[in-house]
C-alpha cells in the first residue's frame, strides 16, 4: 500500500470513528510494547495480580504473537454513560458497570466501523478485541497518542478525562504511526490519597488488592478487605473522581441538564434480597452481572454492615431463622 494510500485509510478510520461515537482513536505499529513484560512478570511473581489477567505475557504484550499478519494496531476509546448520583443510604455501582454492557456496546460499534471500512474497499483482514482479549488496551492506545496512564493506572485523555472504555482493531496492513502522548499528572497526587486501598504511587501496581477487584472477587475477604469496600457493590470509581482531569466531565454529568437515566445508585436491601427473576432484569445486562448474583449480594451485605444499616441485624436474623443465609455470605457471619 502506497503512503498516500495509507494515509487516505488512516483519515477516513478516524473520521468513520469519529461519526461512531468514539472520543479519541490513534494508531501505533505490530511491535511488541518494550519493557512491559519484565513489570508484568514481577507483578505475577509478587503475587499482585489478578486471576483475571492472561498468563502468557507474550501474548498480552506482542499483537503478532496472536495473529502473525498483524501490521497496525488502531487504539479506540468509547465514552462511558452520564450517570445520577447515588443517594446516601444507597449502595454504589461503577460507571462502567451503568446501563447496557459496555463490552456489547463496543463489539456493536466497532462492528460497524469494521463494516464501513469493508464497504469502501478494504482488501484485508481487521480483527479486534473488547477488553476480554490477551493484549492490554491501555499500553496500545499510550503509543498510539490516546492519552498516557496516571498514577490511578487509568488511561487519561486529554481534554476529555478517563471515564472511557478501550478496543483494539488490528489490520493487517500498514498504517502510518501517531506519536505517544506525554505525562501530565505532574506532581499531582490526589488519586494517591484518595485511593480506599492506599495502593496508588507505588510499584509494581498491586491489581489484586484494588478496591474494584475486590467487588468482582469470589474469594473470602479478610476483615480489613471487607471494610475498606464501603459502600460499593461494583466497581470503584474514585481514583478517577478526584483527578483533575475529569472534572470538566463531572460537572456536565452533575448539571441539571444531564437528567440521566442511568443510576449509580442501589438499594442495598433489595440488592442482598436478588431473586433470579430480579438478577436478570436489574444486573444481566449490564457489566456488573458477569460475576453473578451472588457477589452482588455479598457486597451488599458487607456495605449494610459498613454503614451498620439497622436492617443488616434484622435480615440476619430472619435469614437465620429459616437457614436461608446465600452460601457467599456465611463466611462473614
Amino acid at each position: 500500500m502506497e503512503f498516500a494510500e495509507q494515509m487516505w485509510w488512516k483519515t477516513n478510520i478516524i473520521r468513520w470513528g469519529s461519526e461512531l461515537g468514539f472520543v479519541a482513536l490513534g494508531f501505533t505499529s505490530a511491535e511488541a510494547v518494550e519493557g512491559l513484560a519484565q513489570v508484568l512478570q514481577t507483578r505475577s511473581d509478587q503475587g499482585l495480580a489478578t486471576p483475571f489477567e492472561g498468563q502468557e505475557i507474550k501474548q498480552r504484550i506482542d499483537p503478532k504473537a496472536g495473529w502473525q499478519e498483524c501490521q497496525t494496531v488502531i487504539a479506540l476509546a468509547y465514552p462511558l454513560p452520564y450517570t445520577s448520583s447515588p443517594q446516601p443510604d444507597e449502595g454504589v455501582i461503577a460507571r462502567s458497570a451503568v446501563g447496557e454492557d459496555y463490552h456489547r456496546v463496543l463489539q456493536q460499534t466497532i462492528n460497524q466501523l469494521v463494516d464501513t471500512i469493508l464497504s469502501n474497499g478494504w482488501t484485508g483482514t481487521l480483527r479486534f478485541q473488547v477488553d476480554t482479549g490477551p493484549l492490554i488496551e491501555r499500553a496500545f492506545a499510550i503509543r498510539a497518542g490516546l492519552g498516557w496512564v496516571g498514577r490511578n493506572q487509568q488511561l487519561i485523555i486529554p481534554e476529555y478525562g478517563s471515564f472511557v472504555a478501550l478496543a483494539l482493531l488490528l489490520l493487517d496492513q500498514e498504517i502510518p504511526p501517531d506519536r505517544s502522548s506525554l505525562d501530565q499528572c505532574g506532581a499531582c497526587q490526589r488519586c494517591v490519597e484518595a485511593c480506599p486501598a492506599h495502593i496508588l504511587g507505588k510499584e509494581p501496581f498491586a491489581a489484586k488488592h484494588c478496591v474494584s477487584y475486590l467487588t468482582q472477587s469470589k474469594e473470602v475477604l479478610s476483615q480489613e478487605e471487607c471494610k475498606r469496600l464501603g459502600v460499593q457493590i461494583f466497581g470503584c470509581d474514585t481514583c478517577q473522581e478526584v483527578c483533575p482531569h475529569n472534572q470538566k466531565w463531572l460537572e456536565v454529568e452533575d448539571a441539571d441538564l444531564c437528567l440521566s437515566s442511568f443510576r449509580r445508585g442501589v438499594d442495598l436491601l433489595e440488592t442482598l434480597n436478588l431473586s433470579k427473576g430480579a438478577f436478570r432484569q436489574r444486573f444481566q445486562a449490564t457489566a456488573a452481572g458477569w460475576r453473578g448474583k451472588g457477589v452482588l449480594q455479598r457486597n451488599a451485605f458487607l456495605a449494610l454492615r459498613n454503614i451498620q444499616d439497622s436492617r443488616y441485624r434484622s435480615w440476619l436474623e430472619e435469614r437465620n431463622k429459616d437457614k436461608s443465609v446465600p452460601p457467599i455470605i456465611t463466611p462473614y457471619l
